[in-house]
């Protein structure tokens, strides 16, 4: 008789470390296969949860799963992704994002049309709504489809918290995005077309520090931003020992340098930093947004504010023509779609959000039934 081959060890299960909760579950999934299946399926313990495996990768053969509730989502979107797994043809699949790669369309560059979450909960919520989750072996972010923009907004905490609390954040979460985006491309647009818009006092500040600068300020601000992406890539491959004083030490000495020798100016630093710190307010478009602040920058210096606006404008249409598995990428805004709104940047009760996301293709729109239930004989009886 052959012997079993032993029992590979493995993390164990525990918060994940991108998604901090304050209030609600802490299990996040891990990176092997069975044990990210039982956490969903503990879960949702439905028949309708319906599970599809197949093997993808020559060499690695790798295990994926497509995860959908029969009697919610729309069977042609599962038949879609899994008609797409199907079809990778790769050496290996090494983290879920391979697959990734493959469910979205060519078209989309820039903005990603697949969205990832390391939580059971929250890919249980995502299922409930109708949409398909896709697990990948040996990693432990879960991908789930049709993907919408404001889903980022959305955080673990928002649906263990009072609802107004919830709206209040994510109001501010909106508002990081927007500072973190077009803040640097303003300050450079004042300063060089539009510095007469500004108090009188400011003026003479930001004059006198022109005047000392040896470089315009758009070539400040994107030195700056450069820098400070630097800095956070050299954190993330730090030893955690020295990570803290490696950007203390960027941070502070060498800005504190770098202002004292009139390389660079202090406003700059200071409009970077702010871009830097609110870009992290909302870290699953943290990407894309630190590619659109740099190019609004970029606009700002040569077009100044006509130009930002033209650009936002440009953004927005673009994001308005992306379509994600049927779902628009801006929904529930663009198109309008009202029963939506309740979790969108206004976040309403559990009872209050009766049907299910309307802009998500799904064969059941009740989710929640607030008519009283009749009681049986017997229940009057015992009375």
């Amino acid at each position: 008789m052959s012997e079993k081959p032993p029992e590979m060890p493995k993390r164990g299960i525990g918060e994940p470390p991108t998604s901090n909760v304050i209030k609600g579950p802490r299990e996040g999934f891990i990176e092997d296969f069975d044990t990210n299946v039982q956490l969903l399926k503990r879960r949702i313990k439905s028949k309708d949860l319906a599970m599809t495996e197949m093997t993808v990768g020559k060499y690695t053969q790798t295990k994926i799963a497509v995860f959908h509730i029969t009697t919610i989502a729309d069977e042609k979107i599962a038949e879609k992704v899994i008609e797409r797994i199907k079809n990778i043809e790769i050496d290996g699949i090494v983290d879920s994002h391979y697959v990734a790669e493959f469910l979205q369309d060519e078209k989309v560059k820039l903005f990603k049309q697949v969205n990832s979450a390391e939580k059971p909960d929250v890919i249980a919520a995502k299922l409930l709504e109708g949409r398909v989750a896709v697990m990948v072996e040996g990693s432990p972010f879960v991908l789930t489809v049709p993907y919408i923009l404001f889903e980022d907004l959305q955080q673990s905490n928002d649906y263990y918290t009072q609802s107004a609390n919830v709206t209040l954040k994510r109001f501010v979460r909106v508002a990081g995005l927007l500072v973190s985006i077009l803040l640097p491309g303003v300050y450079v647009a004042m300063m060089l077309y539009h510095y007469n818009i500004l108090p009188f006092n400011m003026l003479i500040t930001t004059t006198n520090i022109m005047e000392v600068s040896p470089f315009s300020p758009l070539l400040e601000i994107i030195f700056v931003l450069i820098l400070f992406e630097i800095i956070f890539e050299a954190l993330l491959n730090m030893p955690k020992n020295l990570g803290p004083s490696v950007g203390i030490f960027g941070a502070i000495v060498l800005g504190g340098a770098a202002v004292d020798a009139s390389l660079i100016s202090a406003p700059s630093i200071l409009i970077a930093a702010i871009s830097f710190v609110t870009m992290h307010v909302v870290t699953g478009l943290s990407p894309e947004v630190g590619l659109l602040r740099l190019f609004f920058a970029i606009v700002g210096g040569i077009l100044g504010l006509f130009g930002i606006i033209i650009g936002g404008v440009a953004l927005i249409v673009y994001l308005a023509s992306i379509d994600s598995y049927g779902t628009p990428y801006l929904s529930p805004y663009s198109p309008y779609i009202k029963s939506d709104t309740k979790d969108a940047l206004f976040k309403s009760g559990v009872r209050e959000m009766v049907e299910r996301p309307k802009s998500i293709p799904n064969k059941n729109s009740t989710r929640v039934d607030n008519k009283p239930k009749k009681k049986s004989n017997k229940q009057e009886r015992s009375r």
